[in-house]
């Protein structure tokens, strides 16, 4: 339609109807350049890049992994610094601690890798599937595999420490695990029986464990977060809960069907659940406010600049106003994003579905 007809158009609209057009999406981010990095292949139907991202702070090199078995780290104007080939795919975000990135795949084996040149300097045999992001506190690699173990791992020498395990539950679960917390020398992690664990960051020795998932199809503590004394969590079977952390009491308890991520910032926490993001107070769970989703709840959501970001899948990356939950724009390349963004500063770092790393700078 012209400009011409469509002036017409709106004059001609009937009474009580807008003739206003829509807004333009809001200016919160501009592509500085992408670069594809795993292209798809001819018989991939619908590719799933699940790794994520993390920007090393001293470097500002990015590094994140990819579903082909390759480890990637790019410069910030987008050439590679190095790559690295693994023996499985690289579906959780690494972790960066000092001058080492750490970094899971499927295959059953953690990476330890020297950012300044690519080169391996240990790999641990976990032989479970490790798709979640490692956190590395005072010299050790902790590290949830997919199948409920919690490995600690020696940072400098990739020497087994200890681990903790829980039998997964007879039938289905949920895809996907939490990352472990580790605050104030506990370890804590989420398992798909429904269960939440404290243990000794030293020594694995259960300082509590605790039932949290209400009655259902699929228990998973898929989301977990350690903030100010509480654990708060998200069980797919319907609750997101605030836990002391000391005791694994429960504080508060907000019922929402298919909770799967969680993050905490401030007073407010985030939830993502299969069809919506609903905000929350820290202090006693009170719905503050909830949006739809339009996506799945594939990597849990972050705090970047002024906004809450939620990956989607194909839904997009979603750009949310914390105090309203609206959202204020989509980031969707084509293909969808499931995987964490890395951020540094203004630059954000999104992988897409397409295999194609976006770098954002956020206005």
């Amino acid at each position: 339609m012209t400009g011409a007809a469509l002036a017409l158009a709106l004059a001609a609209a009937p009474t009580g109807l807008s003739a206003r057009l829509p807004p333009a999406p809001l200016a919160l981010y501009s592509v500085a350049w992408e670069r594809p990095i795993a292209p798809i292949q001819p018989l991939e139907a619908a590719p799933l890049e699940a790794g994520g991202a993390v920007v090393d702070p001293a470097t500002g090199i990015v590094v994140f992994g990819t579903r082909d078995g390759w480890l990637h780290a790019l410069r910030k104007d987008g050439t590679v610094a190095w790559e690295l080939r693994g023996n499985g795919a690289f579906n959780g975000p690494p972790a960066i601690e000092g001058d080492t990135v750490y970094a899971g795949a499927s295959d059953g084996r953690l990476y330890a890798i020297a950012i300044a040149t690519g080169k391996e300097r240990w790999r641990y045999e976990a032989k479970e599937e490790l798709a979640t992001r490692p956190a590395i506190v005072e010299g050790t690699v902790f590290v949830m595999s997919l199948q409920d173990t919690l490995f600690a791992v020696d940072a400098r020498t990739g020497a087994w420490k200890w681990h903790h395990r829980r039998e997964p539950r007879a039938g289905f679960s949920i895809r996907g695990a939490a990352g472990a917390a580790v605050r104030a020398g506990v370890a804590y992690a989420g398992y798909s029986d429904g269960w939440v664990a404290a243990v000794d960051a030293s020594n694995g020795r259960v300082i509590w464990e605790k039932p949290v998932a209400p009655q259902g199809d699929y228990l998973d503590v898929d989301g977990l977060q350690v903030e100010d004394g509480r654990v708060f969590v998200a069980a797919y079977s319907g609750a997101v809960l605030a836990l002391d952390a000391k005791t694994g009491d429960t504080v508060w308890t907000f019922r929402t069907p298919g909770a799967a991520r969680v993050a905490v910032r401030g007073g407010l926490v985030v939830a993502v659940t299969v069809s919506s993001v609903v905000g929350l107070a820290r202090d006693n769970g009170a719905r503050l406010w909830a949006t739809p989703l339009h996506g799945a709840p594939t990597a849990p959501p972050l705090f970047a600049g002024s906004w809450i970001v939620v990956p989607a899948g194909t839904g997009g990356l979603r750009f949310l106003e914390p105090a309203s939950g609206r959202t204020l724009r989509v980031f969707d390349p084509g293909s969808g994003v499931s995987s964490a963004p890395g951020v540094l500063g203004s630059r954000m770092y999104v992988l897409s579905n397409a295999g194609g790393l976006f770098a954002l700078d956020l206005s």
